[in-house]
């Protein structure tokens, strides 16, 4: 056999000249990091509060003989109050609560890096969905966007962009001085294309005097004539230092005039400050963000401009080529002046006060407050705290969605934990037949919270609604019930005779036999192929609903329990109380997790205000375990009837 020899071509690969292309490639990465780096850094200078600090004054043109301008996106330059203002879209709900079409609904203001905006109420309010169009390097971008907290009172709303992009945003000027005569700017986006702003000045301020909004009543504004436009509702309205100071409501007299107002920032600041991080500045000199702009009661330094690097003059370079600036800013032309002397008005009742966990003192008691009225709804009926809890949360304090549910599985975790070692050690629990419903409950949960996360805020409110009145309902039922065993033996099965007195009686009847406490032998046991098909329908409808609402679903479960298994009542609620419990302990790891991931809310957020309400809950369990021992049952069951009902309205007619 012939010998295979190497050939002496082939140089031995430790012997290639492989160190200089290596050497080539390491250089390339370095560079390429250190340029995303500078981009990186460069980028956060252009949309974070350093952008606001000065203004070039090449980048100055002069406003119109009215002080209105229009900025158009796409001009060279960019002007940093103009990419903080956004366009409120969305689709319109129709007087029958159906869906409408597509409209621009006014504008609002970025005031955090991580999407937060704040905007007037009464724009969002007839969104079935919101959309905020955004200006970006690259040109209008639209980003979903979900409530998280709405004032009323004061016709604000906080809205939250579902993304976890980094956002430009403004700093607030908040002190409790507001100004007669100051100069000011009030800015808005009609169409998401193009900016209108407006010099003017703070004219009047009364705190006092209401001022009707779409139905509201609203005080403590400030009016101005830098409104002029429908489109600057919602809009920021600026200082001459280009500090955020007041929300823009454009309001319609009987003759078609617009009369321009706007919420202070101190408002919005005193009543969102526990869901959002504000970053504030002082107005005594333009001052550049600190290391860490969101770091509350760190001190600011004054601006130095600095040079501009090749590397910067490249990108500008580029920007304007391309097309891709945001648009020039706009200095305010000199006023003239106030003919009255400058007059302050001190606000006492949105002054800085003492925050407990960021939230005031009375929204803290109000809180626990909340989760005391659940856990007595609890541990009297031990069914329709959640419900209790999600609607104050909506109703009371004006939370969003967004944060409710999550809240509401945490709380459900630490009530319906207690609950059942309480059980168990009543003997009550049916662990045994409980453990196979677990995972489908489970799976129930995580499918619901991703389908309420589709459906809009009049389909979950309505089927709130819907279980507060089935709630309701029941507990009428009972109190027949109860009546018709007074009279007869708690045990004895009512005869035919007694079934056909009248129509009215029979339908009472049918009632009492699906929808009370007692069980009835006659009722007929469904036909159910095998035990999975079983599990699931035991198991899967309470996780759904728990996922959808927040509530616990116990409405659903306990009749599934007796219906299905011919478990007796108090057994059935243990089960239920069971299957709540490790259900919103995925529905909570769950939705905290998609929550963060998505730039839906911030981690602390939902965690803290559980933690308020879960000590609430669990003294609330123990005063109405207390209150059926010393008050008729039967009283409670008005009470608590009356207070679904109430729900149930409420829900219906938002």
């Amino acid at each position: 056999m012939r010998s295979f020899k190497p050939s002496t071509h082939i140089i031995p690969f430790c012997r290639q000249a492989w160190r200089v292309p290596a050497a080539l490639l390491i250089l390339l990465f370095i560079g390429t990091m250190v340029w995303g780096i500078h981009l990186v850094r460069d980028h956060g200078e252009q949309l974070g509060m350093g952008m606001l600090a000065t203004v070039p004054e090449s980048a100055a043109v002069t406003a119109t003989a009215q002080g209105v301008a229009l900025t158009q996106t796409g001009e060279a330059g960019i002007n940093p109050i103009r990419i903080a203002t956004v366009n409120i879209a969305g689709v319109n709900k129709t007087t029958q609560n159906q869906i409408g079409s597509y409209v621009s609904a006014g504008s609002g203001i970025l005031i955090n890096p991580k999407g937060y905006v704040v905007t007037a109420q009464h724009i969002i309010q007839d969104l079935a969905e919101i959309q905020v169009r955004v200006q970006t390097p690259f040109g209008p971008r639209q980003y979903p966007a979900k409530t998280v907290k709405v004032l009323p009172q004061h016709d604000l709303a906080l809205i939250k962009i579902v993304s976890q992009d980094i956002f430009p945003y403004l700093a607030l000027e908040q002190t409790p001085l507001l100004t007669l005569g100051e100069q000011v700017q009030a800015w808005g986006d009609p169409l998401g294309t193009e900016a209108l702003q407006r010099v003017g000045t703070v004219a009047r301020i009364d705190l006092t005097e209401p001022v009707m909004v779409k139905n509201h009543s609203l005080t403590h504004l400030m009016q101005t004539d830098a409104v002029f436009h429908w489109a600057q509702s919602g809009g920021p309205l600026v200082n001459s230092q280009g500090h955020l100071v007041g929300i823009n409501v454009a309001i319609e007299d009987a003759t078609g005039n617009i009369i321009g107002f706007a919420i202070p920032t101190n408002v919005l600041v005193t009543h969102f400050q526990e869901v959002v991080t504000f970053v504030h500045k002082s107005s005594a000199a333009p001052v550049a963000a600190s290391p860490d702009p969101l770091a509350p009661g760190q001190a600011t330094t004054p601006a130095t401009p600095r040079a501009p690097r090749s590397a910067d003059l490249w990108w500008q370079k580029v920007q304007g080529l391309l097309g891709l600036g945001l648009g020039k800013h706009v200095a305010m032309t000199p006023a003239a002046p106030a003919t009255d002397p400058a007059v302050t008005v001190r606000d006492p009742a949105h002054e800085p006060s003492l925050r407990i966990w960021g939230y005031s003192p009375g929204n803290f008691l109000g809180l626990l407050l909340l989760g005391f009225v659940s856990g007595i709804s609890g541990g009297m009926m031990t069914m329709g705290g959640g419900i209790i809890k999600v609607t104050g949360l909506m109703w009371f304090f004006g939370y969003g969605l967004l944060l409710v549910r999550p809240v509401a599985y945490l709380t459900n975790i630490f009530m319906y934990g207690a609950a059942v070692l309480r059980y168990q050690r009543q003997g009550l629990l049916r662990f045994d037949q409980c453990k196979p419903l677990i995972p489908w409950a489970m799976a129930g949960m995580v499918l619901g919270y991703f389908i309420g996360n589709v459906m809009s805020k009049t389909a979950i409110q309505w089927l709130l609604g819907i279980f507060a009145l089935l709630l309701g309902i029941k507990m009428l039922v009972e109190i027949s019930e109860s009546r018709s065993s007074g009279r007869k033996s708690t045990d004895s099965i009512l005869d035919e005779e007694t079934s056909s007195r009248s129509s009215d009686s029979a339908f009472l009847l049918w009632m009492q036999k699906y929808f009370g406490n007692q069980m009835h032998d006659d009722l007929p046991l469904p036909n159910l192929p095998n035990k999975t098909t079983r599990h699931g329908m035991l198991g899967l409808p309470m996780g759904i609903i728990s996922g959808i609402l927040g509530i616990t679903g116990g409405v659903i479960e306990v009749p599934l329990q007796r219906y299905i298994l011919r478990m007796p009542l108090r057994s059935a609620i243990a089960n239920s109380a069971t299957l709540v419990f490790f259900a919103s302990m995925v529905g909570s790891v769950v939705a905290l997790w998609h929550g963060v991931q998505t730039g839906s809310f911030e981690l602390q957020t939902p965690i803290l205000m559980a933690l308020i309400l879960t000590p609430g809950a669990f003294a609330g369990g123990m005063v109405g375990a207390w209150l059926t021992s010393v008050i008729p049952l039967n009283m409670l069951r008005w009470i608590y009837a009356a207070l679904m009902f109430v729900i149930a309205v409420r829900m219906f007619l938002i």
